[in-house]
């Protein structure tokens, strides 16, 4: 009988166990601004790219309200349909971003800020 318990404990466990919220930005849509470093060789993460964006007042609302829901619970930033990444919201996030990724995700995303 104990061990219908712990099975019942676990699945309830994994049921409350939150998915990730999302954030999908359209570069075309949601960007005023936007900058890319590509190569930093004396900044602190020299392996990534950082992309600096100024977002619309439609998207800088939009995500202020995603992140003040999620905080504390992690949260998956995705540009164009490439995901970014997914970090820990700590704060309600405002329309001026930083953000470092790595170079082959940086790599996959570039061709859609061109267009």
């Amino acid at each position: 009988m104990q061990w219908k318990s712990a099975i019942l404990l676990l699945a309830l466990a994994a049921s409350s166990v939150s998915q990730a919220a999302e954030i999908n930005l359209s570069s075309a849509r949601d960007f005023t601004r936007m900058e890319m470093l590509l190569k930093d060789d004396e900044g602190a993460n020299p392996d990534h790219v950082q992309l600096s964006v100024t977002l619309t007042p439609e998207a800088t609302e939009r995500v202020a309200k995603i992140s003040r829901e999620s905080i504390g619970k992690p949260l998956t930033l995705s540009i164009n349909g490439q995901p970014i990444s997914t970090v820990t919201v700590h704060s309600v996030l405002g329309g001026q971003w930083k953000i470092a990724m790595l170079r082959p995700v940086a790599k996959k995303l570039l061709p859609t800020l061109i267009e």
